[in-house]
Order: C-alpha cells, then structure tokens, then sequence
C-alpha cells in the first residue's frame, strides 16, 4: 500500500509543474506554408527530474565501482592491457582490503584466531599455517599466499568432481 501511494505521488508530481500558465514559443522565422519549414527539426521538450522523495530499495552502487569497471581501474597507465605489474597490484590492493574486512576486532592486525571462524571459501584448515614468519601476525603477502593456495586446492576439486571422480579416487592416465 504504501508503494502504491508512492508511485502515485511520483507520477503526479512529475505529470504537473509549478507553473501551469504555458510558456510562450519562440517566433518561428519561416512562415509554416513554406517547404523549408516542414523541414525544420521540432524541439525536444525537456523533462524536469521528479523529486527525490526516498524510497525502501537500495540504491545502485556508483558508477566508478561497478564490477564491470575492474579492468579500467585495474590498468592504471590507460593503455587498454593489464600487464602483470597491475594485475599484480591490483590483486594486493584487494587483499590489504579484505585483511581488513577480517580484522575483525580492529586492531590492524590479522590472528590465525580471527581466521579460524570463516565459513564457506575462505575457510582455512589451518590458519596458524598462513602465519609464516610466526609473529602472529598475518599479513598481506601470506593472506594473498594462502589464498592463491586455497584457489589451487578448490580448482583441483572442481577439476575431479568434473571428470566425474570422486576427490579420493586416484586419477588414471587410461
């Protein structure tokens, strides 16, 4: 119901505008009788934006941080190819942002304990094995390590489960 009443208010604002007296045309110089004046291009009218009046759906991201524009940010000397110094900058750029996203009490610092609750693909057996300096610290490079190693281990699997073979069964060379 109250959807309903929005779309009509925002269809009845935008049919009506504040100033109902008509506006005055400009003087056509070519008298309508003649060939050159039927010719003539009409004017395109002009819409006014309807008014901003909220709504309970959420908004489209901005345009500069759309999934479709990765590639442009990604190739920062603006020549059309991503090289592998971008790609690579690129995907550390990703992973200091997701270092953070799992930095979950905020400290600036990435635990083995902090990672032992993921769930889904960025579940990790055992996260104490990515701190590979044992500081206890995990950072940007060995987050992006045991990542690229967690994507090798799931292509692996997802290679099997297509060849139709079950994950403990050896693969034959017939």
């Amino acid at each position: 119901m109250k959807r309903i009443a929005l779309v009509l208010l925002v269809v009845a604002s935008a049919c009506k505008t504040t100033d109902s007296a008509p506006q005055p045309q400009p003087a056509d110089p070519v008298p309508a009788a003649t060939p050159t004046a039927r010719m003539q291009p009409r004017p395109v009218p002009t819409l006014t934006p309807a008014p901003s009046l909220g709504s309970d759906t959420p908004a489209l991201p901005d345009e500069g941080r759309h999934h479709g524009d990765r590639m442009a940010r990604m190739d920062t000397d603006g020549d059309g190819k991503i090289s592998d110094e971008e790609r690579e900058a690129a995907m550390k750029d990703r992973t200091a942002k997701m270092r953070s996203r799992l930095d979950i009490n905020g400290d600036g610092k990435l635990t083995p304990d902090e990672l032992a609750g993921l769930k889904g693909r960025m579940k990790f057996d055992d996260p104490a094995a990515l701190d590979t300096n044992n500081d206890g610290d995990i950072s940007v490079d060995e987050l992006a390590a045991g990542m690229q190693a967690r994507r090798e281990e799931m292509r692996a699997q997802r290679m099997t489960r297509r060849a139709g073979m079950q994950p403990s069964e050896p693969a034959t060379g017939q």
